[in-house]
């Protein structure tokens, strides 16, 4: 399913739904790591966010739960995608309303693949973006350093051109003091 390595943050307090989770994407959809809790997850994305292009969290966990994870990350990493599992039948069940896709517990390997295949398309669309954006970028750099040599030679050959006027000034004054 995945042309590009995409890494999913996996977010759950029971450490036996997170190796599911696992065993059900690696190694053919993605690469999995794990967070046992939302503080743990939020850190690890801290950390490294440039190496985590999906989060599936639990939305029901101790401390800080999967509905703070994906609030935050709404509006901390707007770009990361993010989807949520639960134990209820939908994410209302608890009375809090999210915008991303979600998956009741139990599910299997096909439903949890079909949740997370437009997630990973997206991620591989942001990193194929932004590694197009950073080949912009060192081109530009590139570009800018020639101009800046092009620019301190030039600078540097006026700056003879100009002695050299000067230095002729100077011979032709002796010249005509001479003769």
């Amino acid at each position: 399913m995945s042309a590009v390595a995409v890494t999913a943050l996996v977010i759950d307090d029971e450490a036996m739904v997170r190796q599911l989770v696992r065993r059900m994407l690696e190694p053919d959809v993605c690469q999995v790591i794990e967070a046992g809790d939302g503080e743990a997850g939020l850190r690890l994305i801290e950390r490294s966010r440039d190496d985590i292009d999906v989060v599936l969290t639990d939305l029901l966990m101790p401390g800080i739960d999967g509905y703070d994870v994906v609030e935050v990350l709404a509006e901390h990493c707007p770009d990361l995608p993010v989807a949520c599992m639960s134990g209820f039948a939908s994410h209302t069940s608890v009375g809090r309303q999210l915008t991303v896709p979600f998956i009741p517990k139990p599910f299997n390997a096909q439903t949890l693949r079909a949740l997370l295949q437009p997630l990973i398309a997206q991620a591989q669309g942001i990193r194929a973006r932004a590694a197009v954006e950073r080949q912009v970028a060192r081109d530009q750099l590139r570009l800018a350093r020639e101009l800046r040599r092009r620019s301190d030679a030039t600078r540097a050959l006026s700056l003879d051109l100009v002695a050299a006027v000067e230095e002729r000034r100077r011979r032709r004054a002796a010249e005509q003091a001479k003769g």
